[in-house]
């Protein structure tokens, strides 16, 4: 059963929470409750389940950008959202003010429109490709009979969607040849070249279309 808890103004803990509105709103419980299921599946605990709705499992060191501190993180795809492990609690991070969080060095997580997306090249001229990852869930079945077999919940990544990331409009664009080449017609030529070469599968793909869309 899920529990609401309420932080006290002033906890001593190892984190320190500054008085920006993301934290802020953590130390204060606005918008803020206990994440008791850490899943995003009624009645699911912790490892009674195949699969994975994480990013990583692991809850890894990450910083907030415009937040002092490092703090124990990880991302659930599933529910889309940001758990904070702060000793043996849980707690949603809350999306008003946030921008982007470093996972471990590893991964920068954008808040894009209220959704989280997961940058997957470098920044150029206020331009990435970012993926949205989806996870899906297969509620579990237990065996009716001696003939039947027991299958358990199951949690299994589909294929993430790409788009081009304007950070200076917010807008967010299918990675499709034709829709990049709508909103860069100066840049058709090019860009028909490029997608002939090019079938954009890794980072260092994406990183050359960003070139041919700001040179």
């Amino acid at each position: 059963m899920k529990k609401i808890i309420y932080l006290l103004p002033f906890l001593v803990t190892n984190f320190y929470f500054s008085q920006s509105t993301v934290l802020h709103n953590l130390n204060h419980s606005r918008l803020m409750s206990q994440a008791v299921n850490k899943i995003g599946v009624n009645e699911l605990a912790d490892n009674e389940y195949e699969g994975s709705p994480f990013l990583e499992k692991q809850f890894l060191p990450s910083t907030i950008k415009g937040e002092k501190g490092t703090y124990l993180l990880r991302y659930n795809i599933y529910n889309d959202e940001i758990i904070l492990k702060q000793e043996d609690q849980y707690f949603k991070i809350p999306k008003e003010g946030i921008e982007y969080i470093n996972i471990d060095n590893r991964y920068i997580i954008r808040l894009i429109n209220g959704t989280y997306y997961i940058q997957s090249s470098s920044e150029k001229n206020n331009l990435t490709i970012v993926r949205k990852e989806e996870v899906k869930f297969t509620q579990g079945k237990a065996a009716e009979n001696t003939y039947d077999q027991s299958r358990a919940s199951r949690f299994s990544s589909a294929k993430p969607d790409y788009f081009l990331y304007n950070s200076e409009n917010k807008t967010l664009t299918p990675l499709k040849a034709e829709a990049i080449k709508k909103i860069f017609p100066q840049k058709e030529a090019d860009l028909d070249v490029f997608f002939r070469k090019n079938k954009l599968k890794k980072t260092e793909d994406f990183n050359a279309l960003l070139e041919v869309l700001t040179k």
